[in-house]
């Protein structure tokens, strides 16, 4: 599906002068490639490449005058904006499409949060997304003409454009859940033992991605837990503002208090030394505002009576 025109106008502008993100950029490619398969629906050989490029260049060329003629109030000069264009284009990134376009054009565009600040993402079917830190997100280039389907690596919320013709699917590993319109939040790290998915608005399916048929609802207010080792689903009502992260905060909805201080550590670049057998068997469900580590450390220990010392550099739980 192409983006709306005013979405182009900006991407062509932001392109022109060097501003677009690592994001725009993805999506600004997947559009393009979306835009020529509407033409040539066959898949490029190598013999094809040129005219491919030929092809996706008219076509950039194609747009930036339609748009100098449509919205008038912003005057392109086309030619010299696409010379720029492909220049900047060829310098950072043209070989490298083709010469990974098995990848490209089979559709794997990848958006990965690598830094420590969170990420708002506008998919090609406007469907809004807050990616949190060291998350990734990936979708093939047929996302959107029968289903809208994306790879969710780490914690992402989704508010879901309404479409009822094409199923939006986050797939989680293991599991996969399906939904229209709807807003929701995803946590699934590699790292953790389970992944939880909560419900702030609409509705939504969760099955196993091996078997569709077995449906878990899940309706707002609630949370599915998905427990990777035993495969086991559990689905229960949270407590906590599960979008908090999306505002800087923190959440912890029923996990291990483990993976709750091995989280503070990744999110403030910590060392924290526990002993995991004698933190065993102790959850934290808790969510806070924008707050320093030692705040937050020192209210997630409290529930349950332990405290911590600073020391070389590390933070050791007593």
């Amino acid at each position: 599906m192409p983006p709306k025109r005013s979405l182009l106008d900006q991407l062509f502008r932001k392109f022109s002068q060097r501003k677009a993100s690592t994001e725009e950029q993805s999506l600004f490619w997947k559009w393009l490639w979306d835009i020529d398969a509407r033409e040539n629906k066959q898949s490029f050989t190598t013999k094809e490449t040129d005219d491919a490029r030929d092809r996706i260049w008219n076509n950039i060329v194609s747009n930036i005058q339609t748009t100098a003629v449509v919205k008038g109030r912003f005057v392109w000069k086309p030619y010299a904006v696409a010379a720029g264009l492909l220049i900047g284009l060829l310098l950072t990134g043209w070989l490298t499409l083709f010469n990974n376009r098995k990848r490209e054009i089979a559709g794997s565009p990848v958006i990965i949060n690598n830094d420590n600040t969170i990420r708002h993402l506008l998919l090609p079917d406007s469907t809004q997304v807050i990616l949190n830190t060291h998350s990734s997100i990936e979708y093939s280039a047929v996302y959107n003409q029968q289903e809208r389907r994306i790879l969710l690596k780490g914690e992402g919320y989704f508010k879901v454009h309404k479409d009822s013709t094409r199923p939006f699917i986050v797939q989680t590993g293991q599991i996969e859940t399906r939904a229209l319109g709807t807003a929701l939040n995803v946590e699934a790290r590699e790292a953790e033992a389970q992944i939880r998915v909560a419900l702030t608005e609409g509705k939504i399916a969760i099955s196993p991605a091996k078997d569709p048929a077995q449906r878990n609802l899940v309706l707002p207010g609630q949370i599915l837990f998905y427990d990777k080792a035993t495969q086991q689903f559990t689905t229960n009502h949270y407590t906590t503002d599960v979008t908090a992260w999306t505002r800087g905060g923190l959440v912890f909805n029923s996990i291990p208090l483990t993976e709750a201080l091995d989280r503070l550590a990744s999110r403030y670049q910590l060392q924290i030394q526990y002993n995991k057998q004698a933190l065993q068997g102790k959850t934290i469900t808790a969510s806070f505002g924008n707050i320093g580590w030692k705040d937050a450390l020192v209210n997630i220990l409290l529930l349950h009576d332990l405290k911590y010392q600073a020391k070389d550099g590390r933070i050791i739980i007593q």
